[in-house]
């Protein structure tokens, strides 16, 4: 593999990676905000939108405007599809068990090397197949036992979010030159307007919009910018292996924060997943 391509890789891998360690948290703070889905997503798209509004002026500055016009029309789509992608992983997360959603979202690298297939003519390598498969069999293993066919919309809700999530990586890898994170202020706008459509009360205790800030303003801006700009180095598939990632990052968090201590079989599967992807990572390395 040439120098030049490895360290790109290289690089894709550590985005990938640092934006997942600072998305982790996500679902710890969802619990501690405890509010209505409608409400939580007109907090989170505001709050996130002035963050990304800061992010991003301060690394384009008086080419901010250039940039998000620079997205075209496939920018356009990505936002619409990263909006529809938050709104139904957060009602999945509040109409199901979080078993359910987490397990069904393990099927986002399988949607993303399909359409990585489909859309960009990517000849996807048979050992991220298999790593697909092998982290798909861990997620279950963490789950086992404790999925409930009982809640319709929220399975579906799942199954949307998802496909999604591979149609995301797989749109920012279709137009590698451009830069598509301010897609992602635009998505946040748009999901804060579909819950404020949606949402009868907005009111939350000062605690619930501390959590919400520290998610809105730092974690999810930061983390989506770092997680946009890894498919510009690795293959969608690759980067949505990575996200898999937060299925077992996350139940830590809950853990360390209040005391719910995760089952045997998220550490068996986490530590399956870790092997698994790590190496896959050696294996891209080293390939030729």
């Amino acid at each position: 593999m040439p120098a030049n391509s490895l360290k790109s890789r290289t690089k894709g891998y550590l985005l990938g990676i640092l934006g997942v360690l600072i998305l982790s948290p996500d679902t710890l703070l969802i619990r501690l905000v405890d509010t209505s889905p409608w409400t939580f997503l007109t907090w989170r798209g505001g709050l996130m939108t002035i963050g990304m509004i800061l992010v991003l002026g301060l690394s384009y500055r008086s080419k901010l405007l250039e940039r998000i016009q620079a997205i075209g029309w496939l920018g356009l789509l990505i936002a619409l599809i990263f909006a529809i992608n938050t709104t139904f992983f957060q009602l999945s997360v509040q109409t199901t068990n979080v078993a359910n959603t987490l397990v069904i979202i393990a099927t986002a690298p399988l949607f993303a090397a399909i359409l990585s297939v489909i859309f960009l003519k990517e000849r996807i390598p048979v050992r991220t197949w298999v790593t697909i498969l092998i982290c798909f069999l861990a997620v279950g293993l963490v789950f086992a036992g404790r999925l409930d066919g009982g809640h319709l919309f929220g399975n579906f809700a799942a199954l949307i979010s998802a496909i999604g999530l591979g149609t995301h990586f797989v749109l920012v890898r279709l137009k590698r030159e451009v830069d598509m994170t301010p897609a992602i202020g635009l998505a946040s706008l748009l999901t804060c307007f579909i819950g404020f459509s949606m949402s009868s009360d907005l009111y939350l205790e000062p605690q619930q919009l501390g959590y919400l800030a520290i998610l809105g303003f730092i974690l999810l801006p930061v983390s989506f910018i770092l997680l946009t700009r890894a498919p510009i180095h690795i293959s969608a598939p690759e980067v949505s292996l990575i996200i898999l990632l937060e299925t077992i990052l996350a139940p830590i968090w809950v853990w360390l924060a209040i005391q719910e201590e995760p089952p045997l079989a998220t550490l068996i599967g986490g530590g399956i997943i870790i092997i698994a992807l790590a190496i896959h990572a050696i294996q891209s390395r080293n390939s030729k």
